[in-house]
């Protein structure tokens, strides 16, 4: 991996809240995100980060932004510089591998408490470098922010001070990773901007490259590989719908050598995902059978339930489980099946307390939008709330992520619908209006040109109404079903 810092033109306050010119600049384009230690995917708590440099390349800054779970406490095990108690709680480790020096560690907790390390040095020398980096913390609700300052200089004379090193470039790169530990009674969660495939952050030869300058691809050497080189792989088979070939990677990596217990069963849980939907439910439940670790384990054989749609007996075997003192990194998918199935079984009040817990636990984009999909169609249709299910799809409509996605489209719509109900059709409107339809590709433009002419019917603007549907009718990917109702509607619009 690599990863690029821009170069500052005005002051940088170090103050944690990332509301200068520079970072306000940059944050949606130069953003690194975090990813599982062991596997690579991606963590339940999210973390990116942001670099820069000073023009003189005097100081390097960094800006990390961790995730959290809104209103929980945070794990701080120290206040004080050079407290080791620190690596017993929640941390963030920079680690820089500089083109004069082999390699310095820097860790911060959310305290703002700071640890620093020459890695380069004899182990009862490690503490006696300082890196002088300033650095300040800022908690909120939802995340904690990690701001700093490293001062770099080349001057090699003062070996105990300051991070020694040219400003990277292109041809001369540092080598870096930035890595997060999340650490709570029920797990821990291990993430790194490179993530090494072990247990363990120190793996240099893992480090990501750190440079200034454009984009650029380093060579790699394609002989070498290892338990994440190969987990990707399989991954990206599965993503491809090549189910057996994947099946065979991941029941080949539960058995890699070294492979910790957790890199089994999570390949073991893939290989029991491919084979059910490769349609074989006996050999996912057989694979799944084998997980070394039980939490894993239970999500798979959930998920096995689930796809078959086999509600009754997820509730049997887990409705009364408080999921909240499972392992973290477990909690979203469990809930988030569990939620489903108490929705079938037409209980919704406990399914939305699921499908809450769920989004406290999900960062992935498409997993937490098909979350709160299923919560407003449960909280319309079991809890037969319209106001709490149009909160729940204002909540899709208003997301900047996944925006692609049916759910996202779906949520448009039953907004939109909701509010049409309510007679409140401007709104509605404005809602479907968030996409242009007509752009849109395969059978949801018409979709969604039918979603608007039901509204304008409702309304009472018929010609705008009567336009909308002949627009439905006339499209080349329209739906039978759409293309029926949208003829029976222009029939009855014309007669008024």
């Amino acid at each position: 991996g690599s990863a690029q810092s821009v170069p500052v033109r005005e002051p940088i306050v170090i103050d944690g809240k990332f509301d200068d010119k520079f970072w306000l600049r940059h944050k949606d384009w130069s953003v690194a995100s975090l990813r599982e230690l062991q596997t690579g995917e991606q963590p339940v708590f999210g973390t990116s980060v942001m670099a820069a440099w000073d023009k003189g390349g005097q100081n390097l800054y960094f800006a990390i932004r961790c995730e959290e779970r809104p209103g929980e406490n945070l794990n701080i095990t120290s206040t004080k510089h050079d407290d080791q108690a620190l690596w017993y709680g929640d941390a963030v480790e920079i680690l820089l591998d500089t083109d004069s020096h082999t390699y310095y560690q820097i860790a911060v907790n959310p305290a703002g408490a700071l640890v620093d390390l020459d890695r380069g040095a004899s182990k009862n020398g490690w503490f006696r470098w300082e890196s002088q980096a300033e650095v300040a913390t800022h908690v909120a609700d939802d995340h904690w922010n990690i701001e700093i300052r490293i001062p770099v200089t080349e001057d090699e004379n003062d070996p105990l001070n300051f991070v020694i090193g040219r400003k990277p470039s292109q041809s001369l790169p540092w080598h870096f990773n930035i890595c997060r530990q999340r650490s709570r009674e029920n797990g821990t969660e291990l993430s790194a901007l490179a993530p090494t495939g072990t247990k363990a952050f120190h793996v240099p030869l893992k480090f990501a490259h750190f440079y200034d300058g454009h984009s650029h691809s380093f060579e790699v050497d394609e002989t070498i590989t290892d338990f994440l080189i190969e987990y990707t792989a399989a991954a990206n088979a599965k993503r491809k719908r090549k189910y057996a070939e994947a099946l065979s990677q991941f029941v080949g990596l539960a058995d890699y050598d070294g492979a910790s217990d957790y890199q089994k069963s999570k390949a073991l849980a893939e290989a029991s995902a491919c084979a059910q939907l490769a349609g074989d439910g006996d050999k996912a439940m057989e694979l799944a059978s084998q997980i070394p670790l039980e939490s894993i384990a239970k999500i798979a054989e959930i998920e096995t339930l689930a796809h078959q749609k086999n509600w009754d007996s997820i509730l049997e075997q887990f409705g009364d489980e408080d999921l909240s003192k499972w392992p973290f990194t477990e909690v979203g998918a469990a809930a988030a099946i569990r939620g489903k199935s108490f929705h079938a079984a037409k209980t919704g009040l406990k399914a939305d307390k699921d499908f809450q817990l769920a989004l406290e636990y999900t960062s992935d984009a498409r997993a937490h939008m098909s979350i709160l999909s299923a919560m407003a169609r449960n909280r319309e249709t079991v809890l037969e709330d319209d106001n709490l299910a149009l909160e729940t799809f204002r909540r899709i409509a208003a997301s900047n992520t996944n925006i692609g996605s049916a759910e996202y489209y779906s949520g448009l719509q039953d907004a939109a619908r909701i509010l049409t109900k309510q007679g409140k059709f401007d709104e509605a409107m404005n809602i479907l209006k968030q996409v242009d339809a007509g752009k849109l590709g395969g059978s949801w433009a018409p979709s969604m040109l039918y979603s608007q002419a039901e509204t304008l019917a409702a309304a009472g603007r018929n010609k705008e109404a009567l336009d909308a549907y002949r627009s439905v009718v006339d499209h080349k990917s329209v739906a039978h079903k759409h293309k029926e109702r949208a003829e029976q509607a222009i029939a009855e619009l014309s007669g008024k």
